[in-house]
């Protein structure tokens, strides 16, 4: 299964990559979210897409609130979540479509990653 991730903390972003991988997911990784858009376009759909919050800025997508947004108006389906410390904050800058989506509190346990995945993500 392909699983995006868009993370501006390298250990954390290197972490989900390794740990993922050696579970057998395709991992492919971003640290920005204009990047983010770019490789769902090109690549997409994902068995899912884990978006940080708050991430390196881009001249189209600011946050992981944008870039989910731009995602779910491209594919309604497509499962994703949004990874951050900010719960509220982006909670709130999410459109009422998207007001349910995942939200992982950070920190959180790799088997957090793990059981979202494993209950979100099925076959396409």
């Amino acid at each position: 299964m392909k699983i995006l991730i868009v993370e501006d903390d390298s250990t954390s972003l290197s972490f989900l990559a390794r740990e993922l991988q050696s579970l057998g997911y395709e991992v492919v990784q971003t640290q920005f979210g204009d990047r983010g858009l770019d490789l769902y376009k090109k690549h997409g759909p994902w068995a899912s897409v884990l978006s940080n919050y708050k991430f390196f800025p881009g001249v189209e997508i600011k946050n992981g609130a944008e870039l989910v947004t731009a995602i779910h108006a491209i594919n309604p389906s497509q499962r994703m979540a949004i990874m951050t410390a900010w719960c509220e904050e982006a909670r709130e800058k999410l459109p009422q479509a998207l007001r349910f989506l995942p939200v992982l509190e950070k920190p959180f346990r790799f088997e957090q990653v793990l059981r979202l995945l494993r209950e979100r993500v099925l076959p396409l």
